[in-house]
């Protein structure tokens, strides 16, 4: 049985908000509900063993922040338990624990006594947070003095270097430079992987990737999704493509199939599939009518990212093939033999076109027609074939050929 280092069972926390300050004074008389209730948290549960990383996502106000402040001790939650084991370090609003009259310096021997820190413990990691810090000169100036960037350079130097059991950190690593941010990712990873708990915070997928071993999805204040981190960034992400592509398509209602001269029967993927890897192969099946056999067609079709990114397109007229014409039904094959797309839900656009390709007799859009998933969080949308070659500098080289998939 793994012993939980953090443990939340039900967390709820339920905020009151009141129109006006008159409003708070007269329900304390008037003994009558003048608020309304925001629930910022609603059964919330996880257990994080020792060792491990747990990354909070979640879209703005979805109860992240609200979560950390009660497993760090800043708030109490208005229902449900938590327990937290060792010494607690955090990083949540920048300036949050530092007096802004006081300098650096005493800011870290205020900090040091709040984590439990003895005198000869500080006089001892004292040289570490100062130089991890970087602050220089600036170490014995008011923190009232301090950008945003150089606060957050010492709340995690205070941080990371009094060796707690559990760090908890809210965003704040993205005000810094991109050379103190890899600083501050190294110390992370190492962190962790000598047995540090940290529970972390964060919009950039690509850092909650690289140390946290779960993630807990937040949304509107109640967990979406709890698991492995490549499973609930990939269903995370989908999630935002998705509602960016619904709040971006507004697309005209079609005409009446009476009044088009050919029209769009069917599309479908071969056995409805909607689920994809990298390197599968891939179909798509068209079929349409006309009233007219007289008249040609050319097919094309265009597959895009759901949040409206291109990603490829496809026609046959501008691949060489000839018009169709001399039927009322038709119908089209479109085959990828090995799909270069890696991640993501991605939209379907599909042409009916005249002779020259140019006028479109009818169309169709397929929102979230399909998915790609990776087993790994990777960057992009495709893997493109390639080559290494790396050259030492006894001349020896080492070459290495990757496939597409």
């Amino acid at each position: 049985m793994v012993e939980a280092t953090v443990q939340a069972d039900e967390l709820t926390k339920v905020y009151r908000s009141y129109a006006t300050p008159w409003d708070r004074l007269l329900e304390g008389v008037l003994r009558r509900p003048r608020h309304r209730e925001f629930r910022a948290l609603e059964d919330v549960s996880f257990m994080l063993p020792r060792g491990e990383g747990l990354a909070l996502i979640g879209e703005n106000g979805a109860g992240k922040s609200t979560l950390l402040k009660i497993l760090a001790g800043i708030t109490t939650p208005t229902s449900g338990a938590f327990r937290v084991s060792g010494k607690v370090a955090s990083i949540l609003e920048l300036g949050s624990g530092f007096h802004p009259e006081f300098t650096g310096r005493q800011n870290i021997v205020l900090n040091a006594a709040m984590l439990g820190l003895s005198q000869e413990e500080l006089r001892r990691k004292m040289p570490d947070i100062i130089s991890f810090s970087e602050l220089g000169d600036f170490i014995d100036q008011p923190v009232k003095t301090y950008s945003t960037g150089m606060a957050m350079r010492l709340g995690f130097s205070i941080a990371t270097q009094v060796e707690p059991d559990v760090l908890i950190i809210d965003e704040a690593l993205s005000v810094g430079d991109g050379y103190f941010q890899k600083k501050c990712m190294d110390r992370l990873r190492l962190f962790v992987g000598g047995g540090g708990t940290l529970l972390f915070c964060s919009h950039a997928m690509y850092y909650v990737s690289a140390f946290c071993q779960r993630a807990l999805w937040l949304r509107h204040g109640r967990a979406e999704a709890l698991g492995p981190t490549e499973e609930v960034v990939r269903e995370y992400e989908n999630f935002l493509v998705a509602k960016s592509a619904r709040a971006e398509q507004a697309a005209p209602a079609a005409p009446p199939p009476s009044s088009l001269p050919a029209r769009i029967a069917s599309a479908r993927l071969p056995g409805d599939e909607t689920l994809y890897t990298q390197g599968d192969p891939w179909e798509l099946e068209v079929a349409w009518e006309s009233e007219d056999p007289r008249l040609a067609f050319h097919l094309g079709v265009g597959i895009n990212r759901a949040d409206g990114i291109e990603v490829c397109s496809f026609a046959t007229h501008l691949d060489g093939l000839a018009p169709v014409s001399g039927a009322r039904s038709y119908s089209a094959r479109l085959a990828i033999p090995s799909l270069p797309l890696v991640k993501g839900e991605f939209t379907l656009y599909i042409f009916l076109l005249d002779e020259e390709g140019l006028h479109i007799y009818d169309q169709r859009v397929i929102p979230g027609s399909f998915q790609v998933r990776s087993p790994a969080y990777v960057f992009g949308l495709v893997r493109v074939e390639h080559a290494w070659e790396m050259d030492a500098e006894s001349g020896s080289s080492v070459q290495r050929s990757i496939a597409g998939r």
